[in-house]
């Protein structure tokens, strides 16, 4: 079964498991929505439908033609993510608040955390101790890939993404993964036709835009610094383009994989080097894409360029 972070949170044995949880995943439309399935051992096995099998209409009497699916198998391995975090005894013992002095060093540690998986989710390389994120797992081929343009990059024409999204068959995608500078410039273009974002405000309150009925969804560990070589995604900085995810949030789409029961936070004691108490944030985390026609990705995109029809 596969849960978000914030569902299985639900089912924290401790308050202050719940505590990091709620800190990690909230912050993150990505971490709010993104599913999780639960491993036993240190990785998942699965096999990819790389082309499909065929069907055909026969005579009677006619001979019939075998098609099977061509397939490989991938490995979503877990990988060790977190870090330790110290509280000095002398500033716990003396402040007013201790639970704020605790609270705090907690929360910036988590927020390393999730700043680090989001990275990883985008441009993880998949090589040891990172897993590989979604500019590895959705490759450049033509059933998951639009090009914005040749060379070293191209603005984004709606076009392109009205094709990127037309590439997904058998799933319903969920989100748009973009930067905020380009989210400005589609809004733009669409305020410019007379046309915008749908904007509707969730349970709390917060404003949530929507594309042909896809939530758009920024983040700022997805980056305006990438390069393309020929059109095509090719490192994470040293140019000025991005890229569109058209994701699906789904346990055989784009979802992530964990082990250990998830985020967990441990107490190490006190320090026998240094007056203080270390904490251990530690999630045993990756991700896998399991149907290669259930998202797509526009690459090459000019981060900081005008957006045409």
């Amino acid at each position: 079964m596969a849960l978000t972070l914030t569902e299985g949170n639900k089912y924290s044995t401790t308050e202050l498991a719940g505590y990091v949880i709620d800190l990690l995943a909230k912050p993150s439309e990505v971490l709010m929505h993104l599913p999780f399935i639960e491993v036993l051992g240190n990785s998942w096995t699965y096999d990819v439908v790389t082309t499909r099998s065929s069907a055909a209409f026969y005579d009677v009497g006619g001979t019939w033609a075998e098609s099977t699916p061509a397939l490989t198998q991938d490995t979503a391995v877990l990988r060790i993510l977190g870090g330790d975090a110290d509280v000095d005894n002398f500033l716990l013992t003396t402040r007013s608040n201790k639970l704020d002095l605790q609270g705090e060093v907690l929360a910036d540690k988590v927020k390393a955390v999730r700043e680090t998986y989001l990275d990883t989710f985008y441009y993880g390389s998949g090589t040891a101790p990172e897993f590989k994120g979604l500019q590895g797992l959705i490759s450049s081929t033509t059933y998951n890939t639009v090009h914005a343009g040749a060379g070293t990059g191209s603005a984004l024409s709606i076009i392109n993404l009205q094709s990127a999204i037309d590439l997904i068959t058998g799933s319903e995608p969920t989100h748009l993964l973009m930067t905020k500078m380009l989210r400005r410039h589609i809004s733009v273009y669409l305020d410019s036709i007379g046309d915008k974002f749908t904007a509707v405000r969730d349970d709390y309150g917060k404003m949530i835009e929507y594309f042909r009925g896809l939530k758009v969804t920024t983040d700022d560990q997805l980056l305006n610094t990438e390069t393309a070589v020929s059109g095509a995604y090719s490192a994470k900085t040293g140019g000025g383009n991005t890229t569109i995810f058209v994701a699906t949030f789904a346990p055989k789409a784009i979802c992530g994989i964990q082990g250990g029961g998830g985020v967990q936070t441990i107490p190490l004691g006190d320090l026998e080097t240094k007056d203080a108490k270390r904490w251990r944030i530690k999630w045993y985390c990756g991700l896998k894409f399991e149907d290669l026609r259930s998202a797509a990705k526009i690459d090459g995109i000019i981060a900081d360029g005008t957006v045409t029809a």
